[in-house]
């Protein structure tokens, strides 16, 4: 056998068998997603964070994977999670995130409740940002409406 079909050989057998080599670097991915996901729900610690980027998985209308950013103890971390498209999830909107304190890289991004960011500066100076659900937020915001149409009402009334 000379060289050129022991090297046709080989290539017919790369060629069928190549999948193979693939196996190792699924296992070892499976791997890192369990222990990530162990490591977030042993440490578990929860914050605010921000959708900033989204990629469909498949297909246009089928699961998202959403990039988004948080803090912890000043430091900035990313990350990405999926939700499917219908979820209205959107560039700056703000979910809660569930991490480990141990390792703030491990983390996941839960799509069930939208919030609002709030900033406020209080009596002494300080700014303080809180977060609230968005369906709060927008029934606070009728109510105080509706108030002030009242307030407007009893004066005419007046």
């Amino acid at each position: 056998m000379n060289l050129t079909e022991k090297y046709i050989k080989i290539k017919e057998f790369i060629s069928e068998y190549y999948w193979i080599a693939g196996i190792p670097f699924l296992i070892w991915g499976f791997i890192l997603a369990m222990e990530s996901k162990e490591d977030i729900n042993r440490n578990q610690k929860e914050t605010y964070g921000m959708v900033y980027g989204a990629r469909p998985i498949y297909k246009q209308y089928s699961k998202r994977n959403y990039k988004y950013e948080f803090y912890y103890n000043g430091k900035k971390y990313t990350g990405t999670s999926t939700a499917y498209n219908s979820e209205n999830v959107e560039n700056g909107n703000f979910y809660k995130v569930e991490f480990s304190d141990k390792n703030p890289e491990h983390s996941r991004m839960n799509f069930d409740l939208e919030y609002v960011r709030e900033i406020k500066t209080n009596e002494n100076g300080k700014v303080d940002t809180t977060y609230v659900p968005k369906e709060k937020k927008l029934r606070n915001k009728m109510k105080e409406r509706l108030e002030k149409y009242k307030i407007e009402l009893d004066t005419i009334k007046n």
